[in-house]
């Protein structure tokens, strides 16, 4: 490549104002515009192109647009400015807003060779200490993937107080491989920083590691995580298009202590004091009617006394979900805990895990699934009360996130619910009663699914309608049946088993 650069390379200033210049364009037009273009454009167009593909677009500006060979090296992209180039996809959620398409990987991790202890010296920070992020939004209803729009390109910081808990995440993942137990980490390990499996196949592909000769562990890089992308994207990218979360830790605390020992400090002060002890002293009036009222007390208690819907800024970023165990009294079970309503026409069209593939080659379709983002790539806060004669007793918290061993039961699960889903549900009227084949609590010992709506409701393709509610009631079947709303839900019996014994109560 001989053309002349259109920017200055040694200034972030001019590669950030040149790379603005995409904005609006697609990646087609980037090859038909390109300076650097030759006689084998055409056959990128079909290498990138490739719906089954994800990723790779970041190597087609770096060739055709910023003019330089692709590489992987540990050094930043744009290495006499220390920019380092992201490209990375948007999508809409399904209930309206956006949402970072996919972690943001860094760097490979090798457990060969002797790891800095220093953040600051390591080629994470080499990776991440000024990027360029190029955003396209990735339009499902497209084909080519050279025909995605990019919408943003802006030069990014990690603000200092985030890097308070970036450096405590590389801590905790530095600390398991001198350990020797590289292959006992997870991504729900840490909060912003994660350590990701290289895809689906990575899981497969094991690989030595240098403090512990006897056993394998799963291929990994470091990346920013998706929780914590998403609200790069939403609260700097498109900042004009949102307002800001309510802040839970100032930077102070954080520079002393983690997120966790944070929020066990602030939770732990009400053990054994019953709701109303807890409403009183913190002077606020609880409606007990509202079913989400001791989640909205569990906020005032971490010291969020915003709105009920206030969003934290530190809860989104790591993904971090609370949710309520209650334990009833005189021995009755504690409840399922429903995780978010299925939209079955979207599930059918995730892809099977073989069907799409990364950058490298790698498997991606179940991590690209809503049920993988849902318990993959989220944290649980349980708040656990206890019900007795004298009230509801707060017991303390947890925080969790699913192993991944059973996540891989999870996988297994979800690709069979989609063939159920592809093939039809089978449903089995008996009077009112309609039952089906989706996936039962006793099937995989994790998850099941079951109605979510105040009404039965069911209206099948043969024009027979059966239940005491209506179409709203409903979700529709890539069959054409509308069937009663339903949701994922963690089993009972599943969570249980993973808390604290200190929080189960044993009737």
């Amino acid at each position: 490549m001989t053309a002349k650069l259109p920017y200055d390379k040694t200034d972030p200033k001019s590669i950030e104002r040149y790379a603005k210049k995409l904005i609006g364009k697609t990646f087609q037009d980037v090859l038909n515009e390109s300076i650097y273009s030759n006689s084998k454009v055409g056959d990128e167009s079909g290498k990138y192109g490739d719906e089954k593909r994800k990723g790779g677009l970041g190597n087609l500006l770096e060739k055709y647009y910023f003019g330089y060979e692709v590489n992987s090296d540990s050094e930043p992209d744009f290495k006499e400015a220390g920019v380092e180039l992201k490209v990375s996809p948007y999508e809409e959620k399904n209930k309206g807003g956006y949402k970072a398409g996919e972690r943001l990987v860094l760097t490979m991790i090798n457990f060969n060779k002797e790891v800095e202890q220093d953040f600051y010296k390591s080629h994470v920070w080499e990776k991440c200490k000024l990027m360029l992020l190029i955003y396209y939004f990735r339009d499902k209803a497209i084909k080519n993937n050279l025909d995605y729009h990019i919408d943003y390109a802006k030069l990014f910081e990690i603000p200092e107080k985030d890097m308070n808990i970036i450096i405590n995440d590389y801590k905790i993942i530095i600390d398991k491989i001198l350990q020797g137990k590289a292959h006992e980490i997870s991504e729900g390990d840490t909060m912003y920083l994660g350590a990701c499996t290289k895809g689906a196949t990575a899981a497969k592909s094991l690989v030595s590691q240098r403090y512990n000769e006897n056993v394998k562990a799963k291929s990994r890089a470091f990346c920013l995580k998706n929780s914590y992308m998403t609200t790069v994207l939403n609260n700097y990218l498109m900042a004009d298009e949102c307002t800001d979360a309510a802040e839970f830790a100032s930077e102070k605390e954080l520079k002393a202590k983690s997120i966790s020992e944070i929020i066990q400090d602030r939770l732990n002060k009400y053990i054994n004091w019953n709701e109303d002890r807890i409403a009183s002293k913190l002077g606020i009036d609880i409606n007990k009617k509202n079913k989400s009222y001791e989640a909205i007390i569990v906020k005032h208690m971490l010291g969020v006394n915003e709105l009920e819907d206030e969003k934290i800024d530190e809860f989104q970023k790591a993904g971090i979900n609370v949710k309520v165990v209650k334990f009833k009294k005189h021995g009755k079970p504690n409840e399922n805990m429903r995780l978010e309503d299925i939209n079955f026409i979207n599930l059918d069209k995730e892809p099977f895990d073989d069907e799409i593939k990364d950058e490298d080659g790698n498997d991606i379709g179940w991590e690209a699934s809503r049920l993988y983002e849902i318990l993959g790539n989220r944290k649980y806060l349980f708040a656990v009360f206890w019900e007795d004669e004298e009230g509801v007793i707060f017991k303390g918290c947890q925080l969790w996130s699913m192993p991944d061993d059973d996540l891989e039961k999870v996988k297994a699960a979800w690709k069979e619910l989609k063939i159920k889903i592809r093939n039809g549900v089978e449903f089995e009227v008996n009077g009112n009663i309609v039952t089906n084949n989706l996936t039962k609590s006793s099937e995989n010992g994790i998850f099941h699914v079951r109605p979510h709506a105040k009404n039965s409701f069911y209206k099948f393709t043969d024009g027979t309608e059966i239940g005491n509610g209506n179409i709203s009631d409903t979700d529709l079947l890539p069959s054409g049946d509308r069937i009663t709303r339903q949701a994922y839900w963690l089993n009972r019996s599943y969570i249980n088993n993973q808390l604290e014994d200190t929080l189960i109560r044993h009737h």
